[in-house]
């Protein structure tokens, strides 16, 4: 049970690289995707891209999500 804990811990303190990883992987996924003629790839990348915003949305109710800063006038 601890190390759930140290990983959640980890987690949300390294949120903003791991979602940086994920769109630099998505990023190079796309281009790669672009340059080939293959349908199958292009369905692979969108199944793959919409897991990926359902576990964002779904960490995000957990903590996850930075606080938003609010700039004053």
């Amino acid at each position: 049970m601890e190390h759930i804990k140290e990983a959640v811990v980890w987690l949300k303190t390294n949120w903003d690289s791991v979602l940086a990883l994920w769109a630099c992987l998505i990023g190079a996924a796309e281009i790669v995707v672009k340059w080939t003629d293959s349908k199958k790839d292009d369905a692979i990348l969108g199944r793959v891209r919409a897991l990926g915003v359902k576990v964002i949305s779904i960490l995000t109710k957990f903590g996850f999500e930075q606080p938003k800063v609010k700039v004053g006038k």
